[in-house]
């Protein structure tokens, strides 16, 4: 078991400010420009899949077209990168993997795991288990990714996070709802951000109203129902879907 009070070799954050430190010491500073934080954040982000030179190349100098020099500014950069990264390596020359000492930690990596675990506990109906991995991953994607990079990866992966995200705060509200009274707050919680991040889909509004009638207020959840029905109406000229209409039969029955 690792010791807390120990930091981890290295550790790369991609949700919120882009930052690294190796053994506690920040070190985001040390790297040389927009390209070699952009390179670390690639391949931090690759889950140990080897990344093509060439389409590291063509990704770096996007929205340019790479020069005839931009192979040897690339391995310069490379060098330069490798030198602040060390402990950790980058290895290969066709294709790059970085690899990080044992103990390391990629916020987004730990993300996809948690997300991954909450899922299958919910699968299998473990709640307590699926509550805890799902806050765990909401720790990470609530702080979006890379919020202080530009590039077309960035947003791309920004729009991926985005939707990782909304599963998380999915996951994380139904474990609430399963546990009972002492996290049902956390499931309204879970509803409202849902349906601030994308009004129009209806699985955040069936959550808001499964948690309000949960709690006792069924005129309240009736009331989610109907300002959902209308905003279909208004936006799209649709009717809520039958899963939807369900959940509300449910609640007056």
């Amino acid at each position: 078991m690792s010791d807390p009070d120990v930091p981890p070799p290295v550790r790369v954050q991609l949700h919120g400010r882009f930052a690294v430190a190796v053994a506690g010491r920040p070190v985001e500073h040390l790297l040389p420009g927009r390209r070699a934080r952009l390179l670390v954040a690639v391949l931090a982000d690759s889950d140990r899949c080897p990344v093509d030179r060439a389409a590291l190349i063509d990704l770096l100098w996007c929205p340019a077209s790479p020069g005839d020099g931009a192979s040897a500014t690339f391995s310069a950069l490379l060098s330069k990168v490798r030198t602040v990264l060390a402990p950790a390596e980058i290895r290969g020359r066709r294709s790059l993997d970085l690899v990080l000492p044992p103990g390391s930690i990629v916020d987004a990596a730990v993300a996809r795991a948690a997300l991954h675990a909450a899922e299958s506990a919910a699968a299998r109906e473990d709640w307590r288990a699926a509550w805890t991995e799902s806050l765990s991953a909401l720790f990470v994607t609530q702080r979006g990714f890379l919020a202080d990079f530009d590039d077309p990866w960035s947003e791309d992966r920004r729009r991926e996070a985005s939707l990782r995200h909304r599963r998380v705060l999915a996951g994380y509200g139904e474990a609430c709802l399963h546990l009972g009274p002492g996290e049902r707050s956390g499931a309204e919680r879970s509803a409202r951000a849902l349906i601030a991040l994308d009004p129009l889909a209806e699985h955040g509004h069936r959550l808001l109203m499964r948690a309000l009638a949960a709690r006792g207020d069924r005129a309240a959840a009736l009331r989610a129902y109907e300002e959902m029905r209308r905003l279909l109406r208004d936006e799209l000229g649709a009717d809520p879907c039958a899963t939807t209409r369900e959940v509300y039969a449910d609640i007056l029955a």
